[in-house]
This record gives structure tokens, sequence and C-alpha cells, in this order.
């Protein structure tokens, strides 16, 4: 495998995968950030980024929407391409729950050092995460997004995620 360092950019061990050893991890309290389980209901980008998320296990099955209204970019992966990243959370003992923030993000320097409008349109950007059962959403954006309690999902309704929770 080739690694390189470009900067203060993470190192690329191939397109799009990335190292977390120089993540400092700041935890962020939402209202389901301590739940043991979310699950990714849907995202919708629209110009605007709506992400719903659910509890599966929670009785009545609460679901949180998270809007942010001026984003400079986001990412969703499959979880089981971030082993390293639970590694890293694991091996700093900085796991603290289903959403944090990177202190220190390597994407927002990547992005200030590569394009040079970025921190003109997103000054003070932030690095958001956010851990399911099934994917890392992560989502760059100069304002803490909007946060609403929706409460039970429907009666009937299919369980949110990727995998089948009874």
């Amino acid at each position: 495998m080739c690694r390189r360092r470009l900067g203060y950019s993470p190192i690329r061990r191939a397109e799009g995968a990335v190292e977390y050893e120089t993540w400092i991890i700041k935890r962020w309290e939402t209202p389901f950030s301590a739940i043991g389980s979310i699950a990714l209901a849907s995202l919708v980008d629209d110009g605007q980024l709506t992400i719903t998320f659910e509890a599966p296990r929670e009785p009545g099955r609460p679901r949180w929407k998270v809007k942010f209204d001026k984003i400079a970019g986001y990412r969703n992966l499959l979880e089981e391409f971030r082993l390293e990243l639970w590694q890293h959370l694991d091996t700093t003992q900085q796991r603290c729950g289903n959403t944090f923030t990177v202190a220190n993000s390597p994407w927002i320097k990547e992005l200030r050092r590569r394009e040079g409008v970025f921190e003109a349109i997103h000054p003070n950007s932030s690095h958001f995460v956010f851990l399911t059962e099934d994917d890392v959403i992560e989502v760059l954006s100069s304002n803490s997004p909007a946060i609403e309690f929706l409460g039970a999902t429907p009666e009937g309704s299919k369980p949110a995620g990727k995998t089948t929770v009874y």
C-alpha cells in the first residue's frame, strides 16, 4: 500500500480511504447522542441537508429530524468501511456516543488548502459526525443544525436502516 501525506491532510491508502489517527473527537450533545443505537431513516439534499434518524431499539422507535441550512459538503459511507474509525475511537478512548465533532478536521484543512474560496464561503466550519447502525455520516457546516423531535415512528412503518431489527 502506498502512503502519501498532503500537508495536514489525512493519509490516503486507497481512493476514498482515510486514516483517523489524527482525529481529536469532541463530544456533541444531541437528543440521541447517548441512545444505544440509531439508524438512518432518510437523507435529503435539496439545498438544505435534512437527515432523519430513528432509534430502532427504543420503545416507539422515536425519530429526530436534523436540518443543516448551509453545508460545505457531506459524505455517507457504510460503517463496515470505517473499521479504522472504530479502532481509533477505542484505542484513544474517544468513543463518546452517536454524535460528535472532529476538533481538528483533516477534511476542513484539506479544503482550506486546496479550495481558495472555501474559507470565504464557509467560515468557521465544523465537522459533524453521526454514527448509525449501518452508516457513518459526516457533514461540514458553519452552523450547528436544528434538531426536531418527531415522536414515535408511525405504527406499521418499516424500521429505518439497512439491517432488520425486531
